[in-house]
Parts: C-alpha cells; sequence; structure tokens
C-alpha cells in the first residue's frame, strides 16, 4: 500500500514539475526543485510555523532570525544608560543616540563653545544586526532607506561609528541601502522597481525560506494532505540543504558568509538565487588577495572554512566534483535552526573529538599542560577569536581551522582579486569586479590597471562586454571611448545610460547628455541619483524652469537631501523668489551644516540685503569647509 502511494506521489511531484515549467523558467528546467520556479511565492516565516512550532520557536532566537526589525527598546542592543556622545573629529559632529517615549532618536549636532551651533534629530526606523556583534540603524522615508551614522558595538559595549564612516569617511545620513546588502540581513525585501533603495515591504530577520526557498507549494501541498516519505525520498517542493550536494550546500550558506564585491551576471538580481541553486550562476564575489597575508574579515567564514585541512581531508574523490562525498561542512557544527549563544561549547568539541581519536592517530599533539589550560576547548586555539579587518570593535572566531603555530600575522603587498565562488570566472566578470571594487571600496590603482588588462580580452560586438567597457572608461574620464561605443548600446541598462549621460556632460554636448540621462531615468524612475544630476545639469546650464519640475519630484520622493534643497534654492533665486530661495537654502543647512551650494548662495543673499553679522558667520563656516 505505501508503494502505491509512493507512486501516486511521484506521479503527482512529476505532472507538477511540468506543469511549473511552463513559463520556461530555466530555474525550473534544471532543477529538480519545484520552488525553483519563478511562479512560486514567498510566504513569510509565519507559514511555517504551524506545522514547525519547535524550529519557528528556536530559529527566531538564531542570528540570522533576529537579524533585522523595528527600531524598539526590545530589539536594540544598545546601552543607554552610561550614553555619551560619539565625535567624529574629522566633520566636527556628535552624535547621541536616545530613546523618547519608546521611540528610537539620533541626534547629530555640533558645538561652538558650549553653544550648539548645528542640531539634526532623526526617527530610527530599523535596527540591523542581531546584537551578538553590532546593531546599526537605518532611517527611512517614503519606503527609502538609508543608514544612520551611529553603531552599538556589543562585545564592547560602546557605541561609535558605522564601518566605512571612520577617517573622514563620514557620509551623515546619506548611505543608501539597497539589494546587494538588505538582501543578506533579512528575508525576502520587496525593492520598489526602478529605485535603488525604496522598499514596498522589509521583513523582520532573515527567514525559513531563505535557506528552504519559497514555501508557497510545499504549504498548498501539505495542507491537500499530499506528504512524502522523506526517508525514501528528497520531498522536491521545498529545499532540505542537507539533502543538496556539499557545493550547492554551501552556497546556501556563502550566499552571504562571503565578503567583498558580489558581480551580478547579465540579467540577474540579488533575490535571484534560491537555495540549491549554483550561486555562480547568479554572482561572484571577489576579495582582495595578498602575498602572505591572512586577513581576517567579518563575513568570510565560508570561504576560509573550505582552506581548512578538516574540511579538504573530508572530502572522498576530487574536491572539484559536484558529486564528491565531503564529511565535514557547515552544518556539521551549526544548526541553523539554534542560536550558538544556546550552543554548548561541547556540541564543537565533541565534533572535532568525533575526528581526532586516539584510535586514528589525529589526536591534539600539544601537551596536557596545555589543553587543560585552554579547558579541553579545541575551538579557542584552533580557531582564535580576535579583530576582523573590515569592522573595529568586533572579534569573530577564524574559520580557517589550524594548529595554532600556522597562524601568520597580516602582512604582504596586493595582488589583486581572487573570486571565492568561481575557480575560472570570464574575463568581463573579471574586468567588472576589478572597476566595481575600485569604485566602491578601494580606490588603488592597481585594480585599474588589471581591470585594463582584462578589458583587451572583451568584444566591443557584445552587448554586456560594451557595458562593462562604458563602466571602466567612466571610472578612467576615457568621456570620448564611451560616446563612440554608446551607438553600439541598442539596448541600455540604467546606470550605462547614466554614465553615457555624464560623459556627453563633461564633454559639453548637453543635447546629447540631455537625451541619456532621460534614458537612464525612464528606466529607473525613482533613482536618487539620477534626478539629483539631471537636476544639477539643467542648473549649470541655466536652464532653471526645466530643472524644477524634475527637483519637485525629488523631494516629492525624498525630503531629507541637503543637495536637493540646495538645488531648489538655486531654481527660486533664478525665478526671482530669494526669500523663497533662502528658506529652501536654510532647509538645506538643517540636513548637512556644510552644504556649499547652500552656504555661497545665502552669503550671496545676506550681502544683497547688506545684512553684516550674518555675512561675516557664513564667510567664517565656508573659510572653515574649504580650509
Amino acid at each position: 500500500m505505501r508503494f502505491k502511494f509512493l507512486a501516486i506521489v511521484c506521479g503527482l511531484l512529476i505532472i507538477l514539475s511540468l506543469s511549473y515549467c511552463k513559463d520556461g523558467s530555466n530555474a525550473a528546467e534544471t532543477s529538480p526543485y519545484l520552488n525553483h520556479n519563478d511562479s512560486v511565492k514567498y510566504l513569510g516565516i509565519q507559514a511555517c510555523a504551524s506545522c514547525h512550532a519547535d524550529k519557528f520557536a528556536t530559529f527566531t532566537q538564531t542570528g540570522m532570525g533576529s537579524s533585522f526589525g523595528l527600531a524598539s527598546l526590545k530589539k536594540s542592543a544598545g546601552d543607554f544608560k552610561q550614553n555619551k556622545p560619539v565625535y567624529d573629529a574629522f566633520r566636527n559632529l556628535y552624535y547621541l543616540p536616545f530613546f523618547r517615549d519608546s521611540i528610537f532618536y539620533l541626534k547629530e549636532y555640533r558645538l561652538d563653545g558650549q553653544d550648539t551651533v548645528y542640531s539634526r534629530t532623526e526617527r530610527i526606523s530599523y535596527i540591523v544586526g542581531s546584537g551578538h556583534h553590532t546593531n546599526s540603524h537605518f532611517i527611512q522615508e517614503n519606503g527609502f532607506v538609508f543608514q544612520a551614522p551611529i553603531t552599538f558595538y556589543t562585545q564592547k559595549g560602546q557605541w561609535d561609528l558605522p564601518p566605512g564612516f571612520e577617517n573622514g569617511n563620514n557620509s551623515g545620513f546619506e548611505r543608501k541601502i539597497g539589494l546587494e546588502c538588505m538582501s543578506c540581513h533579512n528575508a525576502m525585501p520587496q525593492l520598489i522597481s526602478g529605485s535603488e533603495n525604496q522598499y514596498r515591504e522589509l521583513p523582520h530577520g532573515i527567514d525559513c525560506e531563505r535557506c528552504h526557498g519559497p514555501g508557497e507549494l510545499h504549504v498548498n501541498e501539505k495542507s491537500k494532505g499530499i506528504i512524502v516519505d522523506v526517508s525514501k525520498q528528497p520531498d522536491y517542493t521545498i529545499v532540505n540543504p542537507a539533502k543538496l550536494s556539499w557545493k550547492r550546500q554551501i552556497d546556501v550558506c556563502q550566499r552571504c558568509h562571503l565578503q567583498g564585491d558580489a558581480v551580478l551576471k547579465p540579467g540577474k538580481n540579488f533575490t535571484d538565487f534560491k537555495p540549491g541553486m549554483k550561486l555562480s550562476d547568479v554572482f561572484d564575489q571577489f576579495s582582495p588577495e595578498y602575498e602572505g597575508s591572512d586577513d581576517i574579515v567579518m563575513a568570510a567564514h565560508a570561504e576560509r572554512f573550505q582552506r581548512s585541512k578538516c574540511f579538504i581531508s573530508s572530502v572522498k574523490g576530487n574536491l572539484e566534483d559536484e558529486k564528491a562525498k565531503v564529511g565535514f561542512t557547515c552544518i556539521s557544527c551549526h544548526n541553523p535552526h539554534v542560536s550558538v549563544r544556546q550552543t554548548n561549547t561541547d556540541v564543537f568539541n565533541t565534533k572535532c573529538r568525533s575526528c581526532h581519536t586516539t584510535q586514528t592517530q589525529k589526536q591534539c599533539s600539544e601537551s596536557a599542560l596545555k589543553i587543560s589550560a585552554a579547558s579541553n576547548n579545541c575551538v579557542k586555539c584552533h580557531m582564535p577569536a580576535s579583530g576582523t579587518a573590515d569592522i573595529p570593535h568586533v572579534s569573530v572566531h577564524d574559520h580557517y581551522i589550524r594548529k595554532p603555530d600556522k597562524v601568520k600575522p597580516v602582512q604582504g603587498k596586493l595582488k589583486g582579486l581572487k573570486c571565492v565562488t568561481n575557480t575560472n570566472p570570464d574575463a568581463a566578470t573579471l574586468t567588472e569586479a576589478y572597476v566595481s571594487y575600485y569604485e566602491k571600496f578601494d580606490a588603488n590603482p592597481l585594480f585599474l590597471q588589471l581591470a585594463a588588462q582584462k578589458s583587451s580580452e572583451l568584444n566591443t560586438s557584445n552587448t554586456e562586454h560594451i557595458k562593462i567597457l562604458i563602466h571602466l572608461h567612466y571610472i578612467n574620464s576615457d568621456y570620448n571611448k564611451m560616446v563612440d561605443l554608446a551607438d553600439d548600446l541598442t539596448t541600455p541598462d540604467a546606470w550605462s545610460a547614466y554614465r553615457i549621460g555624464k560623459a556627453y556632460e563633461r564633454l559639453k554636448r548637453y543635447d546629447d547628455a540631455d537625451v541619456w540621462m532621460d534614458k537612464a531615468i525612464a528606466l529607473q524612475p525613482k533613482n536618487l541619483d539620477f534626478l539629483l544630476q539631471k537636476a544639477s545639469m539643467l542648473i549649470k546650464n541655466s536652464q532653471f524652469k526645466k530643472a524644477q519640475p524634475v527637483v519637485e519630484k525629488y523631494l516629492k520622493l525624498y525630503s531629507k537631501s541637503a543637495e536637493a534643497w540646495a538645488l531648489m534654492g538655486l531654481v527660486q533665486m533664478n525665478s526671482n523668489s530669494p526669500s523663497q530661495a533662502k528658506q529652501s537654502f536654510l532647509k538645506a543647512l538643517s540636513y548637512n551644516p556644510d552644504q556649499l551650494t547652500a552656504l555661497n548662495n545665502l552669503l550671496t543673499l545676506e550681502t544683497l540685503l547688506g545684512n553684516q553679522t550674518e555675512m561675516a558667520k557664513l564667510k567664517k563656516r565656508i573659510d572653515v569647509i574649504q580650509r
């Protein structure tokens, strides 16, 4: 009878597989997992809770399950009792986080002696991070999400600037949170089409479907009583990572537990990856590589783990073989449904001792005295906790498992970028990796030199290659080369169109620039950068009436941009509305006290009015900024 039931289920799965492939989805055609099809919807963690209540209860307490949420005292790990303001000496600004009436605020202010000469207070909407290591903070307006310039570092119990905001790089409240960032710290964010950082919905934490894939089909089948005996065969309506090949299993983890620059494949975005897929079919991840260096970074667990002899020696067969048997993977030590705070250290040590036994002659060679001093804790010696190269005030366990005497000091010369997800990335992907790493992380000339070398292999009859070359030439300010390629780009993406528009602008071919900027905005009508740059270009060319609706559109979408208010002031000044212009410039300065366009034009207005006191104050502020 059981055989008959299984046969019916198998037949039903084949029928479902065929029906779910009708739309020609490549994922459905190449994967046995039916929930890879684009028509299968994500339902959210609550849909899993009724059948998997035990796992739901423990998972929500894990770092992943509590990775993102609404700003509240309960969610925050921050210390507000002995709360001293954080001071940024480079920008001469103070930051004070506080709660008032259960609402989280961040106050940014500047002092002149004992006097407060500037103050801005923003409501914190979201807290990102479980609090195991950090809490960072986001503000939002109309769905547009930006990072706030404050982070709580839990291990040291202190507030400070966020990673990347130090040493004169403080971008205030203007760092956009795009899908690359949001999709690793959350379940399945719903980015509004045509924007870079406006979201329709933001789930509260990573959920079940990030590791198991969209659950609609699975829930529908179980609600109908269609049960698969998973001891006999996989249930292909949902992904169980433990049943995947070792490469696909680790891909689930290293979708987020990698560090560096992710280069999307043509036509892909960060929400396309589903567990069971090949990660490098969606994007490749690149990290800097140094001679003789052993830098530890915060989210490189998966890559460093795969360097370990423990992992490599557990492989039966060729490591590059998809079907190779691997005895030691991430989930050998980590139960993703249970917080590491709840996992007893003995669980990890027992896993070590399961291989390192007297019988196998692989037991620890350290002296009994030192083993005892370390409380028989294998992890303490072989996965030591240390500071990270990319995030201050944080220490993590190094997942490169090895003998302590094998640990090398951080040193060495930069060699280039290493692709973590693909042993043989193509020339186009490598070129884009070097360009984007230079642009986003480290403006080291070596990256552009290597990009230029790889770009010689690209083909200008290939549309995707043209886009990459345009990006490279844009970074190198080779505007003539860009416009030479523009005519061959028959189907531009938004960013290529924008870069071509900027190239024409720099070449003072403003009519062509206007056309290409309009193409970019048509493709991404809610891209704040595009709108701002279009308005700025029009104003520089004294096209104030044409610029006005562009600035108004921007401010309707997002009202907290100092630069946008400064541009509005320029439009109003040239429309014989000096009082309105003054209010716009003051509004700009309420969001950024160092906004030079606003300061300089306020000085012009006060000079026309002969207001000597205000003129002196403005001149002093401008002199300090320009020093």
